[in-house]
């Protein structure tokens, strides 16, 4: 039953709560906040409007894993929108998550899961439906990638899992670990963090 119970186990439960994804989210939204890149979005902002907008992603972050959040006063609910993330903003936001998650000490799997959550708020956050955008002058063959293992990548950086995206190209799910399998080598990759930072470097997101 042990290894049940370990088996299955939320990854909220596995990293420790609340505590260890508000860290992680923090030390995500401090880089964003101070990258020269994305910096104007808090221009003028406040200590305390920063910090609240921070607790926001954070509580959006818990509810999308299925974690209720402890409302802190009578309906408080996450204030994610207009938060102007944007196609530039989104490929930074890849880029700093996945260097977060990688100075973070946890596993890969860990990781992978975690960033797949952080992803999967983008539509949340643009209201975009996380529309594919068109693909860029940089990213028409990286690393010769063919055209189904870039549309595959694309959706790793969106945090999709094999069977999602299986389901969205119309492929089998073990199709999908092949083209993931020449990704990471193709990209000397390890996982799908390193995998979707590449892909928002290359302006594939």
């Amino acid at each position: 039953m042990a290894a049940t119970n370990s088996a299955q186990a939320t990854l909220y439960d596995r990293l420790g709560g609340y505590d260890v994804i508000a860290k992680i989210v923090g030390e995500l939204h401090q880089r964003l906040s101070s990258d020269r890149h994305t910096w104007y979005h808090w221009k003028g902002r406040s200590t305390d409007d920063k910090a609240a907008e921070c607790r926001s992603y954070i509580d959006l972050l818990c509810d999308s894993a299925g974690i209720p959040v402890v409302a802190q006063g009578p309906g408080t609910k996450p204030r994610h929108k207009g938060m102007g993330i944007g196609k530039v903003e989104w490929e930074h936001f890849v880029s700093m998550a996945g260097e977060t998650l990688e100075e973070s000490g946890l596993t890969d799997r860990d990781q992978e899961e975690l960033f797949s959550l952080l992803a999967r708020t983008k539509s949340a956050i643009s209201g975009d439906g996380q529309a594919l955008a068109p693909l860029g002058v940089f990213a028409v063959f990286p690393h010769q990638l063919t055209k189904r293992e870039r549309e595959v990548l694309r959706l790793v950086a969106l945090g999709k899992n094999n069977p999602e995206i299986a389901g969205e190209l119309f492929i089998s799910i073990n199709t999908v670990t092949r083209h993931i399998t020449n990704i990471f080598t193709k990209t000397s990759t390890r996982n799908r963090v390193q995998a979707a930072v590449y892909a928002a470097r290359r302006h594939m997101v």
